[in-house]
């Protein structure tokens, strides 16, 4: 076996014009994939993860309230596109939408009393796109 060379065939070495063209072919799709499609998905996300976190902000204020037994608000400022929480008068944290995530609609503040009631019912919009 020392001895012996390895030969190789003059046709085996390099690739067909049809593997060539099936890569380009798969590379092309994938890129149309993730540049073309992935943005609409982003925008669907983002939403997605906005109404998540507003929706676990005003769960955990609701609970503050009742733990602290002081009042909480939450003050929406749609021009802005974000929220800010209050502990009484006192300025707790604020919070931003996304990118391309914004308020639909100006709801009114939303102030959770110390038996956690709210101060009344609303809804908040939310809508995603380009602006």
């Amino acid at each position: 076996m020392a001895g012996k060379k390895m030969a190789f065939k003059h046709n085996s070495i390099g690739y067909t014009l049809l593997e060539v063209l099936l890569v380009l072919a798969l590379l092309t799709g994938a890129g149309y994939t993730l540049l073309i499609r992935l943005p609409y998905n982003n925008l669907e996300t983002n939403l997605e993860m906005a109404a998540n976190n507003l929706l676990d902000d005003l769960r955990e204020t609701q609970q503050a309230a009742i733990a602290s037994n002081v009042w909480h608000k939450v003050r929406f400022f749609p021009s802005t596109n974000q929220y800010k929480i209050f502990k009484q008068d006192k300025f707790l944290r604020s919070v931003d939408l996304p990118p391309n995530v914004r308020f639909n609609n100006s709801p009114p503040d939303l102030t959770f009393y110390p038996s956690g009631t709210p101060s009344g019912g609303m809804t908040v919009m939310l809508a995603a796109g380009r602006f």
